[in-house]
This record gives C-alpha cells, sequence and structure tokens, in this order.
C-alpha cells in the first residue's frame, strides 16, 4: 500500500485532500468579510503545515530511526513538499483576494515576512523541476534549499509563536509545539552526523540535508 502511494500519486491524493478540506469550508464563510477570508487563510495554512514538517523532518527521520517508513518519506520528500507548496497555494490565492477587497491589511514587518516567505517558497517549487534546477549549480540548488527550509520553518515558528503569546487557541501551541520539536529533531541528527567516525552508526542515511523537496535530477 505504501509503495502504491509514491511520487506523484502521492502527490495528487495529498493535493486532493488538501483541496477537499479547503473547499469544504467554503460554504460556512463570507468572502466579502475580513473575517470569513482569515479563516479561509488560517485553514490553508493548517492544512499545509504538517506536509511541510513531514519534508523537512524527513532526513533526520531515516537518519536517527532508519526503517521502511522512514525511508519511503525520504524517497517521497520532494512530493511531500510540493504538496506544501500546493497548499500555500491556496493559502496565498485567499490573501491575494483579501486584499483585493480590504487592501493590505499588515504592518511592515509582517508584509516583509510573508513576501520573504513567498520568495523562497516560489524558487524552492520552480527549482524543484528539471526547468528550473538547470540553471543552477548542484552546490547551489543546495544551497537555495537548505536556507530556504531553514526560513519557512523560522517564519512559520516566529509566527506561531506570536499567536501564542496573543492569546492563541489549542491548535497555536500544537502547531508550535511541532515546529519547535522539528528543530530540535533537525539539530539531533546534526549532532549524530557530526560525532566522531568511530560513533558514527552502522550505516547513514543518504540525503541528510534538510531540503523541502529531493532533488530533480534524482526525481523523476
Amino acid at each position: 500500500m505504501v509503495r502504491a502511494l509514491s511520487r506523484w500519486r502521492l502527490f495528487w491524493v495529498l493535493a486532493l485532500i488538501i483541496s477537499v478540506i479547503v473547499v469544504l469550508g467554503l460554504p460556512g464563510e463570507n468572502l466579502h468579510s475580513g473575517r470569513g477570508l482569515e479563516h479561509l487563510i488560517l485553514r490553508s495554512v493548517r492544512c499545509a503545515l504538517p506536509l511541510f514538517v513531514v519534508a523537512f523532518t524527513a532526513s533526520s527521520l531515516a537518519s536517527l530511526w532508519p526503517g521502511p517508513l522512514t525511508r519511503w518519506l525520504l524517497s517521497n520528500r520532494r512530493y511531500i513538499g510540493l504538496a506544501f507548496a500546493f497548499g500555500m497555494a491556496w493559502h496565498f490565492s485567499f490573501v491575494g483576494y483579501s486584499i483585493l477587497l480590504f487592501g493590505n491589511q499588515l504592518n511592515a514587518r509582517a508584509t516583509a515576512l510573508d513576501l520573504t516567505g513567498f520568495v523562497f517558497l516560489l524558487m524552492m517549487t520552480l527549482t524543484s523541476f528539471r526547468f528550473g534546477a538547470r540553471h543552477l549549480t548542484a552546490a547551489n540548488w543546495r544551497r537555495l534549499h537548505k536556507t530556504g527550509v531553514y526560513v519557512i520553518w523560522f517564519l512559520a515558528t516566529y509566527i506561531y509563536l506570536g499567536n501564542v503569546r496573543g492569546g492563541g487557541d489549542t491548535l497555536h501551541y500544537a502547531g508550535l509545539g511541532v515546529l519547535l520539536a522539528a528543530g530540535l529533531l533537525r539539530a539531533a541528527a546534526w549532532i549524530r552526523q557530526k560525532r566522531p567516525r568511530r560513533l558514527a552508526p552502522r550505516y547513514a542515511c543518504a540525503g541528510d540535508e534538510p531540503t523541502l523537496g529531493g532533488s530533480p535530477r534524482s526525481s523523476r
């Protein structure tokens, strides 16, 4: 079952699930009110965030706990990352629609943070395909994706922390906890990777780079 649900088939299943959840929320919201659009913006982010966390930690999980499931996650990291980008496309569509109707309600700092995340996500998505990756060397591709995932992780953590400080709900607390745990997991994998060779595990996990998705040079 897991093997059958891989690569592009996995992407389309995840994209369909996200779309169904988002669309089911449309009838209950007023698309001509700021509060209604705010709910949809938040719903789309909450649908996409778990996929980012999985893509962000896939290599760490495979390094710390090698096994069939973690190897499957690592081999499908690219498609999980693209599904995250698909979910964020819903989010930015609602954000754009909200700005069109009501103007930009965010302050300069929040706007700058959102634009930074958008630009990195866009660049990482485009370079997850061969037509975009061919314009970068392998080293620059890794730098872009490594920097990008940490930027997105930091921005998401910063935003959730602000929501928690402002009296956020249970899902805000859960989201912040998951993001912090993901960061600690990456740190644990990095520490293990840096241990002296004599203490290293019997076999290492290939591709232990914190990227949103695997390189299109090795995935079709």
